[in-house]
Order: structure tokens, then C-alpha cells, then sequence
């Protein structure tokens, strides 16, 4: 559906596109959609977009037709389709419809008898490739704001305005297939190494460089005009070019989609139909079958759910969400002036594992990282651990040797706490130990400005009760990191009861400049993630004591869609440090967090996971990890009746119930809250729309059946149905409708 502002203008007239013409017959469409920050591809517009392409058809005047967007202080071109529209359609024959309808107009481009150049800036994504891909030519800005791709496969779809049948016929097969099935973007320059786009110029040239364009066109032949193109390799032509080749080619990209997808994301296996099957037909019966099978998926619960995701990282990205607000007053003391100027300085106390990857994340982002430890092997270790982050970073690519040297000279070592007067923030990952914590922030905080702000990367621990300790309580929050620190999207900015409204704020800031997505959350045991976490991976435990074997219990979440079993993310947490939170969270909520016998045994055996060489599973010197026969001596014989399905329900339904009780706490104010931060702080699979909206889709009367079965077979203690669950099952709703 259009957006009130958006509705408004529609009401007033306001088009979409402007066109104007010069005296030479070069004309230029502009691109502005009235009442929105970005132009999005709506009906409304394709249909203005439609009826423009058969005037301009007619207009003898016009030899040429440029077209760039209106919106360039946005840093857009075109975002691509509405997705509110997207989202409300449920008919797969209305979804085929309204791809027909947007393959026509933009179809339309590519039948003018005048040649059409597109001038881009920004970024180009979804239908907005589309619309340049059925343009003649194209021309960007050589901006880094540019970036062009097809992200629909991301969605849950695949591109369904022309994108499968397009894309393909213009650079070849595969490298179209590299951007269909991952929905990656590429800088103008890339683009123009591939041949998507034909000419790149400086941002303020570029409505000049386009008329100059479009004279060279009209001097050399208008639409037979061919523009150079990077020329394929002779083995890609060879194989692209012949049956048994295109087969191969199908046959190993299908092997490769199900290996990354596991089965669940249907997109995928449908972008490799409409590319492979279409490129044999001719380009109009190719559109058909695109629209076909984008309707189907458009429509399906994996969609919707990678939809509701999606907008739900947008909301988290862009600060709008209905956060647990600061108990203090909104205070926010302008930085000292040495914080303005570039690139500023944020401390880190502790060099652990944590501590190292938060240093190199600050230095690849651009600060300086004042990184202090007491111990000096450890300060070396994590600057090993940084260098070992860029160089994985060089060798994909992603960051050059030079910027690899400057972002490790940007981690300033040091064991004393001098230099930290300068800092605008520290961040503290010292152990999970509430003394420690206290010690360090005592030492630390007559060393800081007035304005410096004491961030603890605790996972579970009060903020209120390590506040305490400070002279400035107002000034100190949780800033919850999540590991790998370079992988994973989700930091929780913990809401302290003297924490004030200033202190969140430029902590939430501080996340987005550095890539990530701040989740603001009240504080309490274990904050949001880990306290949904632990009951999970604690009841995985229990059924391994049972006697059900722990590789088929991780083989399960697997085929469930979780990234990885919980007794191998027991194993990549740290078995010392999931004890250490799962025992806190015992003392503070009661029983129903009592941690299964096995995991202090394991402890004792000495055997702390990943970091260790061992745990649940034997890791040293081995590129698969292979199930630890000490840990086979304790239980897991295979003696326990029951399955997969059963396992399933065991290990969530407890998740869900402590969300339940987290929305009643106030946690977080919303499920969508609980759902994404699971999604990114867990992986939890985004097909499935994080863990609240599967309970909806399985029925709240079912789980609460489920739990009320549990607690009367297994643990009262530990399936006791939450009130809000109890509520909510018992009026016919769920947590979303």
C-alpha cells in the first residue's frame, strides 16, 4: 500500500516523473516520486511510467531519452519495488499480475524507437536494475554511494520485473548467477569490469558526461550504436554457449544452492529455473516465466517472514522502535572538542578474545582503539587475533595490504591508563565477573573525560549493580557485542536505571557507524538473547543426559535451520562462559533456569569448547569437528524414545516462554523486537521469522499444550507456561495478531 505522504501527492496531482526536452532532442526523464525519501518502483509510478513511454514513442521532437533519478541527496537512485505493496499481496495470480505489470512498462523502455541511457546515482537496486537493464545504455557515477544489484533472492523472490531474463543476455550467465542467487551489490566499478554498466564519470560530471553520451550515440548509429564491453573469457563463452555446458552449469549451481540453503529457501532453485529455462526462449516468453514463478513465491510464508525480517533490521538501522526509555532525563553533554575531528578514539579493557575483535572491528571502521590489559600476552594475543581479521579480510579481497597496515597501527596497545583522557568512550570485556568489572571501572573512570561514556560488553550481568561503582552512573550502559564480533549484526544496548537518555543515544550511533544494529533492551538477567538462549541450549543438555545422542540432536536444529546445533554453539561460546551465565541466571530466576548436571562435568574434565581444542566435540588441528568421546562416556547412548520433532519442541518452546515472559517484563516493548534480535544475535532461521512469529505459525493453544505436557512428563519447574502465553492462547491470538 502507498504511504499517506505519498497518497497525498497522489491526490494533488504531483507525477512521478518530469520530462524536459533541449533544442538538440535529447530529452531527460527525471525520476522523483512525491511524498517519499526514495523513488521506489509503485504501481502508481509504473503505470505513469507506462503511459509516458507511449508518448514519448509518438514524439517525433525527442531523438534521445536520458533518465536519472531526483533524489540524489539521498544517495538512491532507485530502491527498487514498494515492499509494503509487495507484502500485502497474498494471491500468487495477483503477484504474477503485478510483475506482468511492471515487466510491460519497464518493457517499454526497450521498445522506443529513440536509444535510452540511464545516468545513475546511488543506489540501484532491485527494479531500479531492472529499469536500467532494459535501458540501451548506461552510465554511472563513479561515487562509492553507487552500487547496483539485484537483492530480491534476500526477500524470500527473485527479480520479477525482467532482472532473470535481462541480466543474463547483457554479462552472461555466470556472472548474473553470482548476483541473483547471493543478492550482492557491486560498485560502479565492478559493474563496469562486468559490462553492466558502459562509461562511469566523477558524480559533478555526470549529467554532462550522459549528453555527451547521448550525442555519441545519435552521431554513431542511435540504437545500433554498441558501446565497448569487457569481452568474456574464452572458457566462460564456451561453456555459456552450448547444452551440455549451460547443464553442467545448473547441475553445480543447484548442488551449491542446497548446500548454502539446506532446502529452506525456496528463491534460489527458482532464480536458477527462470535463468536457465528462459535463456532458451525468446526474451518475451523468458518475462512470462519469470512473472510465473516470482507470484508463487511472492505469496509464501518464507517470503513474508524475510520481509517482516527485513523491515525489521530497517526499523533497528534507522532508530525507530519502541525502545525501553532511560529512567534518568534526557542529558546529553556535547562531546569534548577533539571527539569531532576524525578518526576518534574509543578505549577497550581487556585483550581476550572479545577484546581483540572489537579492537580490529574500531580500527577497520576507522577509530582508533586504545586497547588495555594488564597482562602483556594478552595485548599481544589480541593484536594476533586483529591481524589474523585483516588478513582473512585481504585475502577476500575486502580490504587491501595497505589498509590492512593502517587499520593495525590504528590499535594503540597499552598496560597502564594513561592516553585514555582522550577517549570518547570505553568499552569494557574484561571476564564476566561482577568484581572484576567493578575493579576495572573504579581504576578506569578518574582517567576519563567528563563526557566519556563506560560501556560493558557484559552478557548477562546488572548494569544497575555495576553502576553502582561509578562516579558518573548516568554515563554507564551495556554494549553487548555478540560473537564473532566481525559476523554477527545484533549488539544490545542495555538500558541501566540511572543510564541517561544522552549515554543510549551515542551508543546506539556508535553501533551504526560501526555496521551493526543497536537493540535497545532493559536491563535484567542475561538482558534478551542470552536468557532466551540459555533455556535452549540447557534443555539440549538434559535430553543428551536422557540418552538421546547429541550428533542427532544437532543434525536436527540443523534441519530445523539453525546455523549450527547446540552442543556445537556450546562449543563455539565457551563451555566456561556459558556455565558462567547459565548459573547466574539460576540464582536470579529460580529453577526453571537450573542448568543440567553434564556442563559442570565437563568443566571439571577441563574441557572449555572451541577456544580449548575440546568440548562436546574434539576441534584442534581438525578441519570438521568430530563428536568427543569423553563426552559420549556421560550420556548420549541412544537409549531415549522419541525424534527429531520432539527434540524441536523440547529445546523452543522454552525459548518462546521466556520471550513471553521478557514482552510482560518490558524487556523489549514488542515481539518484533524479541524475533529480530534472535535472528541476528543467534541466527535463528529468518525463513521462519524468528521464534515468536514460528509459535504463531504452529498455534500459541498448541505450544502452550506442548509445555503444559512437558511440565506434567518432564519439569513443572522448567515448561511452567507464562501468563502472557497462557493469556494470549487462551483468547484465540498470537503474539502478532
Amino acid at each position: 500500500m502507498m504511504g499517506t505522504a505519498m497518497e497525498a501527492a497522489v491526490r494533488a496531482g504531483q507525477k512521478a516523473f518530469r520530462l524536459e526536452e533541449d533544442g538538440d532532442g535529447i530529452a531527460i526523464l527525471t525520476f522523483d516520486l512525491p511524498g517519499e525519501k526514495v523513488n521506489k518502483l509503485t504501481g502508481q509510478a509504473l503505470l505513469e511510467l507506462r503511459k509516458l513511454m507511449e508518448e514519448i514513442a509518438q514524439n517525433g521532437k525527442i531523438r534521445c531519452l536520458i533518465i536519472q533519478g531526483g533524489k540524489e541527496e539521498t544517495g538512491v537512485f532507485i530502491a527498487g519495488a514498494d515492499i509494503e505493496e509487495i507484502l500485502s499481496i497474498a494471491d500468487p495470480a495477483e503477484a504474477s499480475a503485478k510483475a506482468r505489470l511492471g515487466q510491460e512498462a519497464i518493457s517499454q523502455l526497450s521498445r522506443l524507437p529513440q536509444p535510452v541511457i540511464a545516468a545513475v546515482h546511488g543506489k540501484c537496486l532491485g527494479g531500479g536494475t531492472e529499469l536500467i537493464l532494459s535501458c540501451d545504455f548506461r552510465i554511472a557515477s563513479d561515487h562509492p554511494a553507487t552500487a547496483i544489484g539485484l537483492p530480491e533472492v534476500n526477500l524470500g523472490i527473485i527479480p520479477g520485473f525482467g532482472g532473470t531474463q535481462r541480466l543474463p543476455r547483457l554479462i552472461g550467465l555466470q556472472a548474473a548467477l553470482d548476483l541473483i542467487l547471493t543478492g550482492k551489490t557491486v560498485d560502479a566499478r565492478k559493474a563496469a569490469r562486468l559490462g553492466l554498466v558502459d562509461q562511469l564519470a566523477p558524480l559533478p560530471l555526470l549529467g554532462q558526461a550522459a549528453l555527451r553520451f547521448a550525442r555519441q550515440v545519435l552521431e554513431k548509429g542511435g540504437k545500433k550504436f554498441r558501446a565497448r564491453r569487457p569481452r568474456r573469457r574464452l572458457g566462460a563463452r564456451l561453456l555459456e554457449g552450448t547444452g551440455p555446458g549451460r547443464r553442467l552449469m545448473r547441475r553445480l549451481a543447484e548442488k551449491e544452492v542446497e548446500k548454502r540453503t539446506g532446502g529452506h529457501y525456496p528463491a534460489p532453485v527458482k532464480a536458477l529455473q527462470a535463468v536457465f529455462e528462459g535463456i532458451r526462449k525468446p526474451l518475451e516468453d523468458g518475462l512470462r516465466l519469470e512473472a510465473d514463478l516470482v507470484g508463487g513465491l511472492i505469496a509464501s510464508p518464507v517470503s513474508k517472514n524475510l520481509i517482516d525480517i527485513f523491515q525489521d533490521s530497517e526499523r533497528l538501522r534507522r532508530g525507530k522502535s519502541a525502545a525501553p526509555a532511560s529512567a534518568a532525563a534526557k542529558e546529553m553533554t556535547p562531546p569534548e572538542a577533539e571527539w569531532k575531528q576524525a578518526p576518534r578514539s574509543i578505549g577497550i579493557l581487556g585483550a581476550g578474545v572479545m577484546g581483540g575483535a572489537i579492537a580490529a572491528l574500531l580500527a577497520q571502521k576507522g577509530f582508533r582503539a586504545r586497547l588495555k590489559d594488564i597482562k602483556g600476552e594478552a595485548i599481544a594475543a589480541g593484536l594476533r587475533q586483529a591481524k589474523k581479521a585483516f588478513d582473512a579480510l585481504v585475502e577476500r579481497r575486502r580490504m587491501k595490504p595497505g589498509e590492512r597496515d593502517n587499520a593495525l597501527a590504528a590499535i594503540m596497545p597499552s598496560a597502564q591508563a594513561t592516553g585514555f583522557r582522550h577517549v570518547e568512550c570505553v568499552i569494557e570485556a574484561v571476564v564476566e565477573d561482577m568484581k572484576v568489572k567493578r575493579a576495572v571501572l573504579e581504576e578506569i573512570e578518574p582517567h576519563l573525560a567528563e563526557a566519556a561514556i563506560f560501556a560493558t560488553n557484559t552478557s548477562s550481568l546488572s548494569i544497575d549493580e555495576l553502576a553502582q561503582a561509578a562516579r558518573r552512573p548516568e554515563r554507564v550502559a551495556g554494549f553487548h557485542f555478540f560473537n564473532p564480533v566481525h559476523r554477527m549484526p545484533l549488539i544490545e544496548v542495555v538500558v541501566g536505571e540511572k543510564t541517561s537518555e544522552g549515554t543510549l543515544e551515542r551508543l546506539e550511533d556508535l553501533a551504526r557507524e560501526l555496521g551493526k544494529y543497536p537493540l535497545r533492551v532493559k536491563n535484567g538477567p542475561g538482558f534478551l538473547v542470552n536468557r532466551l538462549l540459555t533455556p535452549y541450549l540447557n534443555e539440549a543438555a538434559y535430553l543428551f543426559e536422557e540418552g538421546y545422542r547429541m550428533e542427532a540432536i544437532d543434525q536436527a536444529a540443523l534441519r530445523f535451520g539453525l546455523p549450527m546445533g547446540p552442543f556445537l554453539l556450546l562449543d563455539e561460546v565457551g563451555l566456561d562462559v556459558a556455565g558462567k551465565v547459565g548459573h547466574y541466571l539460576h540464582q536470579i530466576l529460580g529453577e526453571r533456569m537450573a542448568p543440567a548436571a553434564l556442563l559442570p562435568k565437563l568443566l571439571e574434565l577441563k574441557l572449555l569448547g572451541k577456544k580449548g581444542g575440546a568440548g562436546f566435540y574434539l576441534h584442534r588441528g581438525r578441519k570438521e569437528p568430530a563428536p568427543n568421546p569423553k563426552v559420549l562416556s556421560l550420556g548420549g547412548r541412544g537409549a531415549g524414545s522419541g525424534g527429531p520433532e520432539l527434540w524441536i519442541r523440547r529445546m523452543l518452546y522454552p525459548m518462546v516462554n521466556e520471550a513471553a515472559r521478557c514482552l510482560e517484563e518490558k524487556i523489549v516493548g514488542e515481539p518484533w523486537q524479541v524475533d529480530i534480535a534472535m535472528v541476528m544475535g543467534t541466527g535463528f532461521p529468518p525463513f521462519r521469522g524468528g521464534p515468536l512469529r514460528w509459535a504463531d505459525s504452529i498455534g500459541l493453544k498448541d505450544v502452550l499444550q506442548g509445555l503444559e505436557e512437558f511440565a506434567g512428563n518432564v519439569s513443572a519447574a522448567r515448561f511452567q507456561p507464562a501468563a502472557l502465553l497462557k493469556d494470549l492462547a487462551g483468547a484465540g491470538r498470537g503474539f502478532y495478531r
